[in-house]
């Protein structure tokens, strides 16, 4: 599925017109009507993150490089987590607590 073909589906399926949409992200209905035509693709990278958290969707996803969308990663996720033995969803969370730590850490340039 294209990038054209999956914003319409999204837009769709929130049931957003194409003016609610552009409001939502900052832009003109013409340009969503572009986008969903195949027409015109987003030149600013703001206007695609901005659209993919409208949607709660992965970048990827919108863009048509997976089919996974975010809450079908977090499904998987728990489903795996849920089947893992006690000792080792300790251990899971001990991880994810430190890549969250190191995550909010300032970088160094």
């Amino acid at each position: 599925m294209t990038f054209s073909e999956r914003l319409r589906q999204l837009r769709q399926e929130k049931k957003m017109t194409q003016s609610h949409l552009g409001q939502a992200v900052d832009i003109s209905p013409r340009m969503i009507s572009f986008y969903e035509s195949g027409n015109h693709f987003p030149r600013d990278e703001v206007i695609l993150k901005r659209l993919a958290d409208l949607f709660e969707v992965s970048l990827d996803y919108l863009l048509g490089h997976s089919d996974l969308r975010e809450e079908a990663s977090l499904k998987k996720l728990c489903t795996t987590y849920r089947a893992l033995p006690a000792t080792d969803r300790r251990t899971v969370m001990e991880f994810m607590e430190f890549l969250a730590k190191k995550a909010d850490k300032p970088r160094r340039s």
